[in-house]
């Protein structure tokens, strides 16, 4: 997989001047009181989608005020992030959800780890062609996200909706389309990857676009067919390296999980929809 060309050029010019930024910051996380600029950059990956709107909207400001100027690194598919992240030339990614990375962790023996989850726009079901299920014909093309933990999710919300059986014994969380149990409509499932699918729509009758590619495509929750209930361990995280989990980890950890992000965030209608972590109900009763 490769970034788009404007992107590649965008991340190489990045890459280069900030690394020099990087070797002169220091871990006081202050502005320098006589020039007032920031003492330390932080390269800031993303994938198309909502989730660099949400550190623009408000953890960039936080994190201004302690010192720290932002850049944002988009990337065109899920891999590069956690490759650039590891190897250094990006500080910090919010991407993925905590099952795509650990299963990334094992295949690519990355070393970086999730901090905390953020509120999560969860996979849809969306079609150009029909306005429910029961229009779909016998034998309709299907797309889904290729990525093993991704198609799996795929074919559980499929379950859940009723368009197939998943067999009862298989793990659900590594189901394939090999475990299909049964099919009424005879859909064809086909593999894209994840930002293809709401690029494909007008060749498929339905396509499962996880939420950030669904932004990213202005496609209308409103009018999809189904949209998921988010799992706990399926909302998006924070990630950084191992080796910073302490230090820059401990001031991403502590911005979100804070009063002013909750309350901001509530207050923007833009993110309604967005299935909120299991601790942000948490933090609000004990403030």
């Amino acid at each position: 997989m490769f970034f788009r060309k404007t992107a590649s050029v965008l991340f190489l010019a990045l890459t280069v001047g900030l690394l020099g930024c990087k070797e002169e910051s220091t871990d006081a996380g202050a502005k320098d009181s006589n020039t007032n600029t920031f003492e330390k950059v932080i390269r800031f990956g993303f994938c198309p989608g909502p989730y660099s709107k949400m550190v623009s909207d408000f953890i960039e400001k936080e994190l201004n005020k302690q010192g720290y100027k932002v850049d944002y690194i988009e990337f065109t598919d899920y891999v590069q992030p956690d490759s650039a992240l590891d190897s250094g030339d990006i500080d910090a990614n919010l991407m993925q959800h905590q099952s795509y990375l650990d299963a990334i962790k094992k295949s690519q023996g990355f070393k970086i780890t999730g901090i905390i989850n953020v509120p999560t726009l969860g996979l849809g079901v969306f079609s150009e062609k029909y306005k429910s299920f029961d229009e779909v014909p016998q034998g309709a093309k299907v797309g889904i996200p290729t990525d093993a933990v991704n198609l799996a999710r795929a074919l559980r919300i499929a379950r859940d909706l009723g368009y197939i059986t998943l067999k009862a014994e298989k793990d659900e969380q590594k189901a394939s389309i090999a475990d299909i149990f049964e099919n009424p409509k005879e859909l064809e499932f086909v593999p894209l990857e994840a930002a293809q699918i709401s690029r494909s729509l007008d060749s498929l009758a339905l396509g499962f676009v996880p939420g950030n590619y669904a932004i990213a495509a202005n496609l209308d929750y409103a009018k999809a067919l189904g949209v998921e209930n988010v799992a706990e361990n399926i909302k998006n995280v924070i990630a950084v390296r191992e080796e910073d989990k302490d230090t820059l980890g401990k001031v991403l950890l502590n911005i979100v999980k804070s009063k002013q992000f909750i309350e901001a965030l509530e207050a923007n209608h833009y993110y309604d929809s967005f299935t909120r972590p299991k601790w942000w109900n948490e933090v609000k009763e004990q403030q």
